[in-house]
């Protein structure tokens, strides 16, 4: 019965942790309160980031460090936000591949051809993936 017990109390705390996971990234506060949205992040370390903030029309680029958030510059004009272009991009790609793979004419192993590939529907060798 001990083990049992414990076994749902590891089960809780793990569910725990996954809800405030979600609920407290930078991305998850991407919904728009007032008039605030972060529109990217960028890591640039294990504790420091960049963040373009959309405070109405102006966009804002705040350097957040342990030692606190810095505004490092205002932007003239706003960036246009591309997050949702490449995700339906790599879907596309994705959805393209599996489908191939289907048919039997995909292979992960297939072996990239030579000059530049425009397609980007082939993956390189797992070596060198720089062309002859």
């Amino acid at each position: 019965m001990q083990l049992f017990a414990a076994l749902l109390f590891v089960l809780a705390v793990f569910f725990v942790v996954i809800w405030m996971l979600k609920h407290f990234q930078p991305g998850a506060m991407n919904n728009p309160v007032a008039g605030l949205k972060i529109v990217t992040s960028l890591p640039l370390g294990t504790r420091e980031r960049l963040l373009l903030v959309q405070v109405g029309e102006q966009q804002l680029l705040l350097g957040v460090t342990p030692a606190g958030i810095h505004l490092l510059h205002t932007l003239e004009t706003a960036l246009p936000d591309t997050t949702s272009n490449s995700a339906t991009a790599f879907a596309s790609w994705l959805r393209t591949a599996m489908e191939r793979r289907k048919q039997g004419t995909w292979s992960p192993i297939t072996p990239a051809p030579k000059g530049n590939v425009k397609t980007g529907d082939q993956l390189p060798p797992s070596g060198d993936a720089s062309p002859d």
